[in-house]
């Protein structure tokens, strides 16, 4: 590892050969309710739940692809850091928005991972995450835009409570590790 631009540790292998399914997509109605509980407090609606946005959010973000979604990620109004790490040959793409609106939508965080082979996604250290809401999609760079990787939901945070989001850009493997994000709070 360079000195002069270290990146961050990043246990890849523990990513490698995972169980995958295509998700089950939330409707509306379900993530209504998810939303709602999470807002008044409910710890158990604290989580991942892949879904679906319209054809004009992708189109925005430059997202295309057979594995298009988005993860809508439920977490405390405070107190979340969000941290991410990356192993993969193309260059990855976490895009965290607070609406899956195409005319309203704000990025909270976009991070790239500066070439190819690199841990790092976003700062070192994280970065705290307010809002109760936010919706997730990982791609890799294909000329000007971006493939939709296949996502997977670990229920384990690197510390305390939270959960991670993984995703792959290889659908010919089942390793996880190409982009992911965790969220983590006391």
């Amino acid at each position: 590892m360079s000195k002069r631009f270290p990146i961050p540790e990043f246990d890849r292998d523990r990513y490698k050969n995972l169980e995958w399914s295509a998700p089950r997509l939330l409707s509306k109605v379900e993530q209504e309710k998810l939303i709602a509980a999470a807002r008044a407090g409910d710890e158990k609606a604290y989580g991942c739940h892949p879904v679906q946005a319209d054809a004009a959010f992708f189109d925005r973000f430059r997202l295309v692809g057979p594995h298009r979604h988005v993860v809508m990620c439920l977490v405390p109004p405070r107190g979340v850091k969000l941290t991410g790490r990356s192993w993969a040959w193309p260059i990855q793409r976490a895009l965290v928005v607070d609406s899956l609106d195409p005319a309203r939508s704000s990025v909270l965080h976009e991070w790239t991972t500066p070439r190819p082979m690199n841990t790092r996604l976003g700062p070192d250290q994280g970065v705290s995450l307010d809002g109760g809401v936010a919706y997730v999609v990982f791609g890799h760079r294909n000329a000007d835009h971006w493939i939709v990787n296949r996502t997977l939901v670990n229920g384990n945070a690197p510390q305390g409570k939270g959960f991670a989001v993984l995703s792959a850009s290889d659908d010919d493997a089942n390793d996880f590790h190409a982009c992911n994000l965790s969220f983590a709070w006391a």
